[in-house]
């Protein structure tokens, strides 16, 4: 895996309505640091994203779960792509300011 990787594509969905509520211009995801330790690493990323644009209503209600959706270049000879869905760690950070993304403690998984 990567301890830090940028890009483009990815989008902000509440799958139950089918509704994409959210595009981003640029993201970065890295992997965070054990607290104390400067070598270690632990299993969460840090996701930082500016939005394309994004509808910060529906993001914030409390009614839906916007899901968080990455898309990873892998080689861009071959144009392998990877799609992943990021989960947050319970009680972690997530703020929007603006149509800046900040999501703390998130995991990968691979749609």
């Amino acid at each position: 895996m990567f301890r830090n990787i940028t890009g483009k594509e990815g989008s902000i969905k509440i799958v139950e309505l089918g509704a994409v509520i959210g595009q981003f211009a640029s993201w970065r995801l890295y992997q965070e640091k054990q607290q104390g330790d400067d070598d270690k690493y632990t299993k969460y990323f840090t996701f930082r994203a500016e939005c394309e644009y994004i509808n910060p209503d529906l993001f914030g209600d409390d009614d839906y779960h916007p899901e968080v959706f990455i898309v990873v270049k892998r080689d861009r000879r071959t144009r392998k792509v990877d799609q992943y869905r990021l989960e947050q760690a319970e009680g972690r950070k997530r703020s929007l300011d603006g149509r800046n993304l900040l999501m703390e403690g998130v995991t990968l998984c691979r749609v």
